[in-house]
């Protein structure tokens, strides 16, 4: 699924894509490593000085998770790909399943920064004009709530 951000106090969250992993990275960088900031090309994880990637094998983790829908629009906008392709196939899927320590993207962010011990302000960074994201239509948005049923569950559950 992605990268893993562990911080100093050895707690540590699974970067999804198009749920705020930017802006969380981005303050974990200005709270633990200074001198990285501002030296990432692409996503700001690729400078992190610890890599580690999911497998599945990892507890403990936290995991932040956005109202499905969105993200899935958030993606597309993001995408060159067709929305009737993402609709088949989306490029960023479902969370994968395991004990996570859940925070919820539209309301528990600041929380989850809390835990991971990050001290600089959390700015929502590269986040995505309501504009640029399709407009779905119904028969779409069922195809999007069938692809993320399990997360949107575990979203409302939140």
């Amino acid at each position: 699924m992605g990268n893993i951000l562990r911080c100093p106090n050895g707690n540590a969250v699974l970067l999804v894509p198009r749920s705020g992993s930017h802006s969380i990275v981005n303050a974990a960088i200005r709270s633990f490593w200074p001198e990285l900031e501002g030296t990432s090309k692409g996503h700001p994880a690729s400078v992190l000085p610890v890599q580690e990637d999911y497998d599945g094998t990892q507890e403990g983790l936290g995991v932040i998770v956005r109202n499905p829908i969105e993200r899935f629009r958030s993606m597309a906008s993001h995408s060159k790909a067709p929305l009737e392709r993402l609709l088949r196939a989306p490029f960023h899927g479902p969370l994968p399943e395991g004990d996570f320590r859940h925070f919820k993207f539209e309301t528990q962010f600041q929380e989850c920064a809390d835990w991971l011990g990050i001290t600089a302000p959390l700015e929502i960074e590269d986040s995505t004009e309501e504009s640029d994201k399709p407009a779905l239509t119904e028969y779409q948005l069922q195809i999007v709530m069938g692809i993320y049923a399990q997360d949107m569950k575990l979203w409302e559950s939140l």
